[in-house]
């Protein structure tokens, strides 16, 4: 038990300098270029498992990723 309260963010943190790093988290890196990197290469990697390795269930993981990345973050600054 010791290990999960030392890996317990709220230890190190107050809930709302945790909740506000994780906004700018997902902010900074869910738009623009870092966001269209990391969806082409889930869609690189989801094509990669169904064409090579022909695994449908890690190609549906990583397309699902490559679709969150690439439009999550438009769908964060609609609804602001």
């Amino acid at each position: 038990m010791d290990f999960f309260k030392y890996m317990d963010p709220l230890r190190y943190f107050t809930q709302q300098e945790y909740v506000s790093f994780w906004g700018r988290l997902f902010e900074t890196i869910l738009s623009g270029f870092w966001a269209r990197l990391i969806s082409v290469c889930f869609l690189a990697l989801s094509f990669y498992f169904m064409a090579r390795r022909q695994n449908v269930q890690i190609f549906i993981v990583f397309f699902l990723l490559a679709i969150a990345t690439a439009y999550i973050g438009g769908l964060r600054a609609i609804f602001r």
